[in-house]
């Protein structure tokens, strides 16, 4: 049994995005660099995306609709196979900046992926830790999870850096194209165990 889950939207706009990632870690957390995915796939329709971030035989797969607040992860390695579902605060929770960001314009563009974007300075309202981004209007799209956190009013974010379980990341935008999706992306596959957030957040990390 294949579980389904996406949003209907009369205008069906259909694509996917390609990022770059870059980490800054901690001394202590280095060893874990490998392990870390350097690249993201978003594939978006109507008003529902997924996300895929995969590192050797591990990845995190995130499906999402933006209206409901709908938001199902599913984790994979080469010994277990995990979905669990987010509600609302739950996702903030998880998330990075839980309570958003506060934006400042600057006085700087460039061009991202073929889009004329301006660069903005934002601040974690939790934690007063300041970065950037950069925002166009050029297109609009669909949120997916790597994007959430980042008020769309300013336009879509091309690339950002956040502070996130003591990382610095850095999420670029590659290349966007808008085209069929794969048959079936948003599908939930069979020899998924389920957990809550709870249950994931409690698990010891494996060294």
């Amino acid at each position: 049994m294949i579980l389904f889950y996406s949003c209907s939207n009369k205008k069906v706009k259909q694509g996917s995005i390609s990022y770059s990632i870059e980490y800054q870690l901690p001394d202590s957390l280095n060893k874990y660099l490998d392990y870390l995915p350097k690249s993201a796939t978003v594939y978006f329709k109507g008003d529902s995306a997924v996300s895929i971030q995969q590192q050797n035989d591990e990845s995190t797969t995130v499906i999402t609709c933006k209206p409901s607040n709908f938001m199902r992860v599913l984790l994979r390695s080469s010994a277990k196979k995990y979905v669990i579902d987010y509600d609302k605060a739950e996702q903030a929770e998880d998330g990075p900046a839980r309570l958003g960001y506060s934006y400042a314009a600057a006085a700087q563009t460039k061009t991202i992926a073929g889009h004329l974007a301006l660069k903005y300075g934002i601040m974690d309202k939790a934690t007063g830790e300041s970065s950037e981004a950069w925002f166009t209007r050029e297109l609009s799209i669909v949120p997916n999870s790597l994007i959430m956190a980042f008020d769309t009013t300013y336009g879509v974010p091309l690339a950002f850096t956040i502070r996130q379980h003591g990382m610095i990341i850095k999420t670029t935008v590659k290349e966007i194209k808008f085209q069929p999706v794969p048959e079936g992306i948003f599908s939930t596959p069979q020899g998924y165990e389920k957990l809550t957030p709870k249950q994931l957040r409690d698990m010891p990390v494996e060294n």
